[in-house]
């Protein structure tokens, strides 16, 4: 595809965003560990495995618009699944039902029995129909413990006064592309774009049962979303150095004073995917040691990122190319040899 041009743009499509070749966070932690992972999964690599959004990313997205864009752009996009009472879902669920309401010969196809039955009863209840007409609308059905799920944790963000400003007075998904001085091209895509900072909602799990507050911290920690903060801000630097190319609906007021607002920080908002609908939020604020480390690694990352570019090239795999050496003790986990 043709690069995105810098700039400032509003309500860019998520599938053009991520085709762009441009650096993202995902990629500069991707680059920070593996070179080659990076290039397999970019846009460089023609072949590069296409992404299906797993059942956790889907509830996610779920849950981002209802409380970045509010409940009726939700009720747009999802319905809640049917009630199972009286719910029609297998093909031999529908073979009963035909049977009860006095059809002797059944049709062999479950599509024929659908027809069948709206025919006798244009009322009956039958789960694929309700899929057929939720996408001809344009909607996608949730299971309902999702459905449920959502609105409550959405609400116990959107109601509670700490949390719900980092979500309120600015634009959501709002995505910038930008220029780094060495020439490497940049991206970043804002969850939450206000005057004086940048609000990210997070999902994350707690598999170990620990308090929810340390689950989050150690997401941080091992997902390293300190360099995801780090290159947000960074982005948000750029903005009005890109105010030349802004593209979506937007307020010219509004965008002209987040560019003259100097100062301006992150909030990381969490929620807890699974258990209790619980939230959590921080902050890294200017001068917080957090983000610096965060920047290191991003400059570390890009290092990489153009020394393996000019060695291979965009279109070539990038390879680790380490010449064979002897394998010492003191390279292996410190709990190696224990217990032999």
């Amino acid at each position: 595809m043709t690069p995105i041009e810098p700039g400032i743009y509003f309500g860019l499509d998520e599938a053009i965003y991520h085709a762009d070749p441009a650096l993202g966070s995902t990629d500069i932690r991707r680059l920070r560990c593996s070179a080659a992972d990076y290039w397999h999964h970019s846009a460089l690599n023609p072949t590069r495995p296409s992404v299906e959004p797993s059942p956790a990313q889907a509830y996610g997205r779920a849950i981002h618009l209802r409380v970045l864009e509010g409940h009726d752009k939700f009720l747009q996009r999802y319905e809640r699944t049917p009630e199972p009472e009286g719910l029609l879902v297998t093909d031999a669920d529908l073979a009963d039902w035909l049977t009860a309401h006095g059809v002797n010969k059944l049709p062999r196809s479950k599509a024929e029995k659908i027809v069948q039955a709206i025919g006798l009863d244009p009322q009956v209840r039958i789960l694929s129909e309700f899929e057929r007409r939720a996408a001809e609308a344009g909607r996608e059905l949730l299971k309902r413990a999702d459905y449920d799920r959502i609105i409550t944790a959405s609400n116990l963000i959107t109601q509670n006064p700490d949390l719900a400003t980092a979500f309120s007075n600015g634009f959501s998904e709002v995505s910038v592309f930008w220029d780094r001085a060495d020439g490497v091209r940049c991206k970043a895509r804002f969850d939450f774009l206000k005057a004086r900072g940048i609000g990210d909602l997070k999902s994350t799990r707690n598999p170990l049962g620990l308090d929810f507050i340390d689950a989050c911290r150690r997401a941080i920690a091992n997902y390293r979303y300190d360099i995801q903060a780090a290159h947000y801000l960074e982005g948000r630097r750029h903005i009005p150095a890109l105010l030349g190319n802004v593209q979506g609906d937007h307020d010219d007021d509004w965008l002209a004073r987040v560019a003259a607002t100097e100062e301006f920080g992150f909030v990381f908002v969490f929620f807890q995917a699974d258990d209790a609908p619980i939230s959590w939020a921080c902050s890294l604020s200017p001068g917080n040691p957090i983000l610096e480390i965060g920047r290191q690694s991003i400059e570390a990352a890009i290092e990489r990122f153009k020394l393996f570019g000019s060695q291979f090239g965009p279109h070539e795999p990038w390879m680790l190319q380490e010449p064979v050496e002897e394998l010492t003790i003191g390279e292996l986990p410190g709990y190696y040899g224990r217990g032999k």
